[in-house]
């Protein structure tokens, strides 16, 4: 397969251009390859360069022409070999230890169900707005009927996870936007909150008479308190001669398989005091004397 290899001149001082030829299986295939100096190695002064290629001259002149402009700007990035999947193993590993391992383990799940199998394989520098937007729509609204369609708010699950690995890599320099910028997920309807009414409230007393979480039931009912808030009790966050109650931590259960229980901060990290009801005060000090919460 004999290569044949002619010099052009250089195209307005923005590199150099040649034209190719390959003979394969007795087709003969014609093509333009442009070169242009973009920096040199700081440690041995030698130029590193960058190829583009082009089935004209003019349209080999027309990148190398960009690339020196935006060389002038300081604004050129040189081509990534990283893929999307490299980027977020990097993303994930480098990046997110100061993060929940509840939403650690989130993260890293949704990117191998979803983001990698899809787009793994896509350079990083050459993903665009319309191939994530066309990920979010095909995950929303499957083409085939066995496929079970995501939710609305796991999609946007998935997109918040991609925005923030995408927008390290633009800190960093492999690209120059994020393509997630311009992705409209689908928008969330929120389900209104169904309290129960007198009547319920009146069997789920009932109930759990005799119980022997009784008491927590009643306070969580009381109270207002999450699943994770109640279970993250500890004694001395009650204040019963106030009749206060701190809530600085809940109770979570990493979610892979065989997962370890562990205390984390309240939702959004903030740490809040309820002024309790007398009769909830009187809930807990009943609750003391059983003594199933931790001293």
């Amino acid at each position: 397969m004999p290569r044949k290899n002619t010099m052009s001149r250089a195209a307005n001082g923005n590199g150099s251009i040649r034209k190719k030829t390959q003979i394969k299986n007795g087709k003969t295939y014609t093509w333009w390859e442009g070169r242009i100096t973009t920096e040199r190695d700081p440690g041995t002064g030698k130029q590193i360069q960058r190829s583009v290629s082009g089935k004209t001259q003019k349209e080999v002149a027309q990148k190398l022409r960009e690339i020196s402009v935006e060389i002038d700007k300081r604004t050129y990035l040189a081509p990534t070999k990283l893929t999307v999947k490299d980027w977020l193993d990097t993303w994930v590993k480098e990046y997110l230890e100061d993060i929940k391992p509840s939403t650690k383990y989130l993260y890293t799940r949704n990117m191998e169900m979803y983001i990698i199998p899809n787009l793994g394989s896509v350079k990083l520098d050459a993903l665009t707005s319309p191939m994530v937007q066309a990920l979010y729509n095909r995950l929303h609204k499957p083409d085939k009927k066995d496929v079970k369609p995501l939710s609305a708010k796991t999609i946007r699950s998935l997109h918040g996870v991609l925005h923030k690995a995408l927008q390290q890599a633009v800190l960093n320099g492999y690209i120059r936007v994020n393509p997630t910028d311009a992705c409209k997920p689908p928008r969330v309807v929120k389900k209104e909150i169904q309290p129960l009414d007198e009547t319920q409230v009146s069997e789920f007393l009932k109930a759990i008479q005799g119980h022997p979480h009784e008491y927590l039931y009643k306070i969580t009912l009381f109270s207002g308190m999450r699943e994770g808030e109640v279970l993250g009790l500890t004694w001395d966050c009650v204040d019963l001669e106030h009749g206060t109650l701190l809530i600085k931590q809940q109770l979570r259960r990493e979610q892979q398989k065989g997962g370890k229980y562990y205390f984390s901060p309240p939702k959004n990290n903030k740490s809040r005091v309820l002024s309790l009801a007398p009769s909830v005060v009187q809930l807990f000090r009943l609750q003391k004397i059983r003594r199933l919460l931790p001293a």
